[in-house]
């Protein structure tokens, strides 16, 4: 499943969304070098 970020959003909110954690989010995703810095509209993988 993806998730499309939307604006105000942080990993930590995200992550807590969907009961996992800002690590495992960092961790399937390679594409975020820098998790303060998400974009809105960005994808992100979520399992």
């Amino acid at each position: 499943m993806k998730h499309r970020v939307r604006r105000g959003e942080s990993l930590h909110k995200i992550a807590k969304r969907y009961g996992t954690t800002v690590h495992c989010l960092i961790r399937i995703n390679p594409h975020i070098y820098n998790p303060n810095l998400i974009y809105p509209g960005q994808k992100i993988q979520i399992r």
